[in-house]
């Protein structure tokens, strides 16, 4: 806090900050700017109480080790340049003091949550560097309320901290499923001191932020092709379906595809996805890029990840000069590929034989990027000198929508398919079912996913459950939502899409095609007001592929405006052959009103 002291003579705090945030929908936390209750500066310097929180005071007697306190003016040598309001909240550095909130939100399936707040050091009793603060999501125990179980936490500690400017830390959760145990859970967040006594934390402007992802396709992303056959070789000169830059044009050395070694090998890379992965030569000029057929959306979020290790042989230089590698995602100015955001990743501390997640991230796309409706482009590139190689796998790339729309029944656990009868059931809570075949009803209904390890098991399902729907043109699932059509928003509606392995829609000519539809009802008529053509061509039964339908900028004077939102998953080939659906998700993007406020900001 300031230069200052509480009124029982206890020592306070000061300073937090990080970059203004866009805008977005973010979820309620009682007294997040720690406003409450008021401090009379005229009367005390500061109050050992934070209206709204859960504090845990090691202090029992006098309770010195969390409250708020006002900022002092602009101006003073102890001034917090970028504080939220009026007051922070001060918290002792002792393992044990800290402010806890649950909040009425619950975690859903399909979404992920950043935890963000403000952070400096007093100016007059700052931490030592020893003496981290730590930031959790964590839900309660069902069977002990008292009992807060950590799903993600985050320690920092005060290196780069000031006493008068705060700084911005977040804590991940990611991708939340439906069979996670606190999916469906009160969310719970934590700001922990984790040091000795005698120094203070200065905290402010607390934000949680729901957004609901999709994955988006990348050929050949965890690079097992071209095939190597170990039979006679390790390596491959090549990585189908990428755009390889390669130095030596001659032989084609620096990119390319190897075989991950057995088990047992003291080179094998214990976290590989698939059998192969890519290496990169270490000089700057290699690289590897894709263009991909989706394109920036506005109102979204992206972030690329790859895993990233470095070769056992021949790694790239961990001294200076030490090598890098670049994340980047980009997008075509006429021809000239111009780079919007990048990561720049250092060989230091890499192991050879576990790969690392990094990530570059793309912050929400706002109507004047230059890059709305672009095709994405990807690209993985060597910045430093030549000798080394890089090792890379699993390229995933996910898009965000800052507003998850509520989906009854999204994951299809309803009704409860009991694994000791029969395997499925021809009823589908909370959807309206079109069915062709309207004696049996055997064209919609929901079934249990097969144990891990049986030759049919779907391994990214959500949950326990998945819905199967008939390929004949005429069955379909349709849902009217709760909530409206608002006008400058858009919409994405996403559905994990996979195949039947004993009955899989056709693949050839005439290839069998799924629908995805927004919707909205003239009278009872739904009349559609976008779609999404799905072909059956390359989808899997073990795997289910993310698809997407769009719908953009909603008009003031569009018919839909103020209508419910609908939404439809239809058939439109011939009968024979079943899909497997699985994960609906429905994201809002900003209104034109919130970007107009974010600008402000």
């Amino acid at each position: 806090m300031r230069n200052c002291i509480f009124f029982l003579n206890i020592a306070l705090i000061s300073c937090l900050w990080a970059a203004v945030p866009v805008k977005s929908a973010s979820i309620s936390i009682e007294n997040a700017s720690f406003e409450l209750p008021v401090v009379d500066p005229n009367a005390f310097k500061a109050l050992p109480y934070v209206d709204g929180w859960i504090e845990t005071d090691l202090d029992i007697l006098s309770s010195a080790n969390t409250g708020v306190f006002p900022n002092t003016p602009a101006g003073s040598p102890d001034h917090i340049a970028n504080a939220d309001g009026n007051q922070l909240a001060f918290l002792g550095s002792q393992t044990g003091n800290a402010l806890e909130q649950n909040l009425t939100a619950v975690y859903k399936s399909g979404c992920e949550y950043r935890l963000s707040v403000a952070i400096g050091i007093s100016s007059l009793f700052p931490p030592s560097s020893e003496e981290p603060i730590e930031l959790a999501l964590y839900y309660c125990d069902p069977n002990d309320p008292n009992e807060h179980l950590d799903i993600v936490s985050r320690t920092i500690d005060t290196e780069g901290l000031s006493s008068t400017q705060l700084q911005d830390f977040s804590v991940y959760l990611p991708r939340i499923n439906s069979s996670d145990s606190w999916a469906g859970m009160s969310i719970g967040i934590a700001i922990r001191a984790t040091g000795e006594a005698g120094g203070f934390w200065d905290i402010d402007n607390v934000r949680l932020e729901e957004s609901v992802s999709a994955s988006i396709f990348i050929e050949n992303a965890s690079f097992e092709s071209p095939l190597i056959d170990s039979n006679t070789s390790d390596t491959i000169p090549a990585v189908d379906l990428w755009t390889e830059l390669d130095i030596d044009n001659i032989s084609g050395t620096n990119t390319g595809v190897f075989l991950n070694t057995s088990a047992n090998n003291p080179n094998h890379t214990t976290n590989a996805d698939g059998n192969q992965l890519a290496f990169l030569g270490s000089q700057e000029g290699n690289a590897l890029k894709q263009d991909l057929e989706a394109r920036y959306q506005l109102g979204t979020g992206y972030r690329l990840t790859i895993g990233v290790a470095i070769s056992g042989m021949s790694s790239p230089s961990v001294v200076e000069p030490v090598d890098n590698l670049e994340l980047a995602l980009y997008y075509y100015n006429g021809n000239e590929p111009i780079d919007i955001v990048q990561e720049t990743i250092p060989a230091t501390d890499k192991s050879s034989t576990v790969l690392e997640d990094i990530s570059v991230h793309l912050p929400t796309v706002m109507p004047e990027a230059l890059w709305i409706d672009h095709p994405i482009g990807i690209a993985i590139r060597a910045a430093g000198q030549s000798g080394g190689f890089w090792d890379l796998d699993n390229v995933r790339l996910e898009e965000f929508y800052p507003v998850s729309l509520p989906v009854a029944n999204a994951s299809f656990e309803l009704p409860v398919v009991d694994p000791e009868g029969y395997p499925a059931s021809p009823v589908i809570e909370m959807w309206t079912e079109l069915d062709l075949d309207v004696f049996a009803s055997a064209n919609t209904g929901v079934f249990l996913n097969t144990p891990v390890g049986s030759e049919d098991h779907m391994n990214n399902a959500d949950g326990k459950q998945l819905v199967f729907l008939g390929s004949q043109k005429g069955n379909g699932l349709e849902q009217d939502l709760s909530v409206s059509y608002s006008p400058g928003s858009t919409y994405r509606l996403t559905v994990g899409v996979g195949t039947s392995m004993r009955f899989p829609p056709s693949m050839t000519e005439p290839v069998d095609n799924l629908e995805l539809a927004f919707y909205f009802r003239d009278g009872n008529e739904p009349v559609d007001i976008v779609k999404e053509i799905v072909p059956a061509t390359g989808l899997s039964s073990r795997f289910l592929r993310d698809f997407s339908v769009y719908l953009p900028p909603v008009d003031a004077n569009d018919p839909w405006v103020g209508k419910p939102i609908g939404i439809a998953m239809r058939s439109a080939g011939a009968a024979g052959g079943y899909w497997d659906l699985d994960n609906v998700r429905l994201g809002q993007s900003l209104t034109s009103e919130d970007f107009i406020m974010a600008k402000k900001e």
